[in-house]
């Protein structure tokens, strides 16, 4: 497979877990701070989902890649414990939820996923992407790579109301491209998996171990964000466009009160 996107891998060391790379150039600033200023590039967006989109795509297929990522240990330590164990402990009535999805998770075997594709980990520069931080990569659930990604987006809507709506709007047009293109999961199934993976990831990044860092101290903002992903889990809303309506109209009445 072609490498795009990614920093060219020099050497790795597998005994003392060392590995060097290529540098980002110089001047590439984080996606994070460029979206934190409102700067909402739609150019980066496309080719931030036509990225992910590829690779999930391209690997599902590859024997050498399952067997090589083939390992949950880092999965179930950096995400599944601390983002949706510890906080359905904090949320007991929604335990059994955060018990499938953290089995769909643990269980799937469908291509490679990065396991923390977020705007932080991605440079950009003149609509180029490189993508970053690979720790927590495995074969498993991609739904579970989109819906992290996507929630970047709701809690920065949320964060920033005065952008809220082109925050969603670049969301929207990235699942719409995601959806579109994805061949490796039937769509209803993939769709389904990743709004519930979504709605248990909002709320960890307000009740877990890793609470998003603009958000903390504000307990009217976080109130809003427990309320709208525990209304998904509570309304069984495995459609994405019923998440998003849900969403929209929570954010918009935020706006005008």
């Amino acid at each position: 497979m072609e490498r795009e996107g990614a920093p060219e891998v020099y050497f790795y060391d597998a005994e003392n877990y060392i590995y060097g790379r290529e540098a980002v150039p110089k001047g590439y600033p984080m996606w994070k701070d460029e979206l934190m200023k409102g700067i909402l590039d739609f150019g980066v967006a496309e080719k931030a989902i036509g990225t992910l989109v590829k690779v999930h795509n391209a690997c599902s297929s590859r024997e050498d890649i399952k067997e090589k990522f083939a390992s949950k240990k880092i999965i179930y330590g950096l995400r599944i414990s601390p983002y949706i164990q510890f906080t359905t402990e904090k949320h007991l009535e929604l335990r059994c939820f955060g018990d499938k999805i953290s089995e769909e998770i643990m269980e799937a075997k469908i291509t490679l996923v990065h396991g923390d594709y977020s705007p932080k980990n991605i440079m950009t520069v003149n609509w180029e992407v490189q993508v970053l931080d690979y720790e927590v990569a495995h074969f498993g659930n991609l739904a579970f790579d989109l819906a992290f990604f996507s929630n970047h987006f709701i809690l920065k809507a949320v964060k920033f109301s005065s952008y809220a709506g082109a925050y969603l709007a670049m969301l929207r047009y990235m699942t719409k491209r995601y959806f579109r293109e994805m061949t490796c999961m039937r769509r209803r199934d993939f769709e389904s998996a990743f709004v519930r993976a979504l709605a248990v990831l909002m709320l960890a990044r307000i009740d877990g171990k890793s609470p998003v860092e603009y958000l903390v101290g504000d307990e009217e903002k976080q109130q809003l964000v427990r309320e709208v992903s525990i209304g998904m889990i509570q309304d069984k809303v495995e459609h994405f466009d019923e998440a998003w309506n849900l969403i929209q109209d929570r954010l918009g009445r935020e706006e005008n009160e």
